[in-house]
């Protein structure tokens, strides 16, 4: 088991590719490059500490990119 710190994934938020120049054409490119690159490095076992900035979506929405991430995530 591996223990992870991140923060700033910004899932979901669209503005966020222009603010900080994320190379993305889109936010669902982001959000699912996001997810492949995290499910690549992290296993299901592994702990994951996300600081802060995870989405701006509602809980729900939250929600349903949490079910898509390895790891235990806090």
């Amino acid at each position: 088991m591996t223990v992870f710190f991140t923060s700033d994934t910004h899932f979901g938020h669209e503005a966020i590719i222009r603010h900080r120049g994320r190379p993305f054409a889109s936010v669902e490119e982001m959000d699912e490059t996001l997810i492949a690159r995290w499910n690549r490095r992290v296993s299901p076992a592994d702990t994951v500490f996300h600081l802060g900035d995870f989405t701006l979506k509602n809980a729900e929405v939250a929600e349903g990119y949490l079910r898509r991430l390895n790891g235990k995530i806090h």
